[in-house]
């Protein structure tokens, strides 16, 4: 019987180990998307599994079933909670009760009476741990907690004992079956966790490719991915520091940078949430604004030049300012919009700095990029 019980619970451990792949598949992004969506097809996914371990199981004396179902479900308890939990895992435990009509005293009714015990008693202590072990944890709690995933199946067929030559059955299947148990789980969590943990990483990586480290924002990668999709009523604005590379040169790099992270704190903590500024490059800063009226665009850019004037550095330094070009979008080309935020920084540079200047689109004058000297010569005012 030993060894057809070891064959048996590998076979179930086998499956078990494929399902769990397959849930893992639907761990796709990180932080996961919102919604009922994603979860209910987890909770369809683990249900048949339980109901497919189940199946493949050895049926023994009273009714009872030796299958690694629940592991599945602590798996959903941790990820969702006991009520998800016990509502996948009861038709697995309810499943013998579908071919006919039962009296208590039947071996099929006591059979699905300890796969119920069993189901509860596993899913209860499980939620006692879930904060404990978090499926989620990148740093391994599953591995620092090791003892937990015991306590959570030792109660698992021991209702067999108060059974009619159960208690034998018992000890010749109970060591076994908790060995799979445990194994089982850390088979299917380690799957889980491994996949999130890479999609964690994913993030964070791709976080670091699209974020300059300097002054915490996003950068021009990320102003590009971000700019297909402004629309009409929206606006950019284009800040670069005057006089930059004489900061630089008077009061050192490490000067120069501080300058940079503080203006990059001010833009931060000032837009509004649906608004993003960038670092465009070099000591060039740019602003999405969205859905603002034109009238207001003018009015944004001055007090954003104004709360940057403010800044107060140590001496020597004490202060900068900005000079700010500004466009809105519309119908035409978001090149067209970039273009004319440009120009406007050109004039204020050429105007002698320290001040705002929002373009007006106007299409007698609209040319491409390349077709006016003005962003060489903006080029060359920044180097001055």
């Amino acid at each position: 019987m030993e060894l057809s019980l070891l064959y048996q619970l590998f076979v179930n451990f086998s499956v078990l180990v494929t399902l769990t792949f397959v849930l893992s598949l639907t761990y796709r992004a990180w932080p996961p998307p919102p919604g009922w969506q994603l979860k209910s097809v987890r909770l369809g996914l683990t249900l048949v599994s339980t109901v497919a371990l189940h199946l493949l199981s050895p049926s023994l004396p009273h009714g009872v079933h030796l299958d690694l179902s629940l592991v599945p479900v602590a798996l959903m308890v941790l990820r969702y909670g006991l009520g998800s939990g016990i509502l996948i895992g009861l038709p697995a435990a309810l499943l013998p009760l579908l071919c006919a009509a039962r009296t208590p005293d039947d071996p099929v009714t006591l059979g699905v009476t300890l796969g119920l015990v069993n189901l509860l008693l596993v899913s209860g202590i499980t939620h006692l741990f879930r904060w404990t072990l978090n499926i989620n944890d990148p740093h391994g709690s599953l591995h620092r907690h090791a003892w937990v995933a015991v306590l959570m199946f030792v109660p698992y067929n021991l209702g067999l004992a108060l059974l009619p030559g159960g208690a034998d059955l018992l000890q010749s299947t109970y060591l076994l079956t908790l060995a799979f148990h445990v194994l089982g789980f850390w088979a299917a969590a380690s799957m889980i966790t491994g996949r999130v943990s890479l999609l964690q990483s994913t993030d964070t990586f791709r976080e670091q490719a699209h974020q300059d480290a300097l002054s915490g924002l996003p950068n021009r990668r990320q102003f590009e991915l971000d700019l297909p999709f402004t629309a009409p009523g929206d606006a950019l604005l284009l800040i670069d520091v005057d006089h930059f590379k004489q900061v630089n040169d008077r009061f050192g790099h490490p000067v120069g940078d501080e300058v940079l992270r503080a203006i990059g704190k001010v833009l931060s903590e000032t837009l509004r949430g649906r608004d993003r500024a960038y670092r465009y490059g070099g000591e060039e800063f740019a602003v999405i604004l969205r859905r603002v009226p034109d009238a207001r665009i003018e009015e944004v850019a001055h007090r954003l030049r104004e709360l940057i004037a403010g800044i107060t550095f140590p001496e020597p330094l004490e202060r900068v300012t900005v000079s700010v070009g500004g466009a809105s979008f519309g119908l035409w080309s978001r090149t067209r919009t970039l273009w004319d935020a440009d120009e406007a920084l050109y004039r204020v540079k050429q105007g002698g700095r320290n001040s705002v200047r929002v373009q007006q689109f106007c299409p007698d004058s609209a040319r491409e990029p390349g077709g006016s000297g003005a962003g060489r010569q903006l080029e060359q005012l920044k180097r001055s």
